[in-house]
């Protein structure tokens, strides 16, 4: 029988290829849940995690780097020469899963792309994390978590009614990009166990902004009109935004009917609740800037705290808007356990993020730190069937 504390994905053997935050992502939380993930780098190129955020470097680590690598081994193996293409094909027989990163036709120029590996290893699931999806003229452009917001219709309808479009200010495409990768290649692995058989998995932040558009694109293929910004709020729904109180800003939802007289009442706007150009849900909606210019000056009246009690007790959704300092003290975020810390024998303790999912038998844990640049270059060649001579032999001619 199975040990039922044994990581749920103990013994599956990874290869990522990727920089950043999209695909590390993706292999962070498979090695999490106890994979083997061994980050493939370049010398001349690492991860540009390693140091994409100047400010925040601890004794030439990247906190970046530090968080979305952790649980991993590093090799250095440069594809671009034959001897590195030679090495990695031999290291895709050995693996489970194979993660890429590149730019559309990038891993098909080097030889090392699904159709190049899989006579090796027909048990290999291959994915690949695109910004734009392996079809269509855009297959081969490269691409940021920006760009995938403008295209991907996010960044247009993000902002205030009369301002221009604006950049989410977390990086959603990237993040939504490696969940999808994360759940294609945990199918895969699913479908495998059924079939023997591996197959390639094509995740893309493009896609990851389309699926994030369900909702609302449901409503414009019925209705043909496209969505405008709304800043906080909703198309649909009044209240349904933020306010700014008296010391900060708070987020109200009077989402249903019967929740339209309490938060007058919570308001000390009882007159409000029956009047005619607010009574419903659909007058609201056509009232809209009616209501919120008298709904913002009373909001500025009292702090935050103090409308949360009286929303809370009228039973009307509510929250703060916090910044990232209010966020990482709020009780309910601590209370997830999600920010966490860890230890790095180069940066020393740091504050990092947990496993986004909790599995009540076998939990994703942080076990390793991030590794050094090809700290495990020669373990895992010999792990994967290379002889002493061929080691020797690569790091000789600098291919890992």
């Amino acid at each position: 029988m199975a040990d039922p504390l044994r990581p749920p994905l103990h013994g599956v053997r990874v290869l990522e290829l990727a920089h950043l935050i999209a695909g590390p992502i993706c292999g962070m939380y498979l090695a999490d849940m106890g994979a083997d993930v061994v980050k493939v780098e370049s010398r001349e190129a690492p991860d540009a995690g390693r140091s994409v955020y100047p400010r925040a470097v601890r004794n030439g680590e990247g906190v970046l780097h530090l968080t979305v690598n952790r649980n991993k081994r590093a090799i250095c193996l440069d594809v671009k020469r034959l001897e590195g293409r030679d090495a990695f094909r031999r290291l895709a027989a050995w693996a489970d899963v194979i993660i890429e990163g590149f730019r559309g036709g990038v891993a098909e120029r080097l030889g090392i792309d699904y159709d190049s590996v899989r006579a090796l290893n027909p048990r290999l699931i291959y994915c690949s994390i695109s910004a734009f999806g392996p079809d269509g003229p855009w297959r081969e452009k490269p691409g940021l978590d920006s760009l995938a917001q403008a295209l991907g219709g996010l960044m247009a309808i993000t902002g205030e009614p009369n301002g221009g479009p604006v950049l989410c200010g977390a990086p959603v495409a990237d993040t939504l990009g490696g969940m999808l990768a994360i759940q294609g290649i945990l199918t895969a692995l699913i479908a495998r166990a059924a079939t023997g058989q591996g197959q390639r998995v094509d995740a893309s932040l493009l896609n990851g902004m389309l699926f994030a558009h369900t909702a609302r694109l449901s409503v414009f293929h019925e209705t043909g009109e496209p969505l405008p910004r709304y800043g906080s709020g909703h198309p649909e729904i009044v209240p349904y935004q933020a306010f700014h109180a008296a010391d900060g800003w708070l987020f109200v939802a009077a989402w249903v009917e019967r929740l339209w007289p309490p938060f007058c009442t919570a308001l000390g706007l009882d007159a409000l609740a029956s009047d005619a150009r607010f009574a419903t849900r659909a007058a609201r909606l056509t009232h809209r800037g009616e209501l919120e210019a008298i709904l913002a000056p009373v909001f500025r009246t009292r702090p935050v705290a103090d409308w949360m009690e009286a929303l809370e007790k009228a039973d009307v959704l509510c929250a703060p808007v916090n910044d990232y300092p209010g966020l990482v003290r709020h009780p309910q975020v601590l209370a997830t356990g999600f920010i966490t810390e860890q230890d790095h024998p180069r940066a020393g303790r740091f504050k990092t993020v947990a496993t986004p999912v909790k599995l009540e038998k076998t939990p994703g844990t942080i076990r390793t730190p991030a590794p050094l640049l090809g700290e495990h270059s020669e373990a895992v060649l010999a792990e994967a069937g290379f002889t002493r001579a061929e080691i020797e032999s690569l790091a000789t001619g600098r291919i890992i």
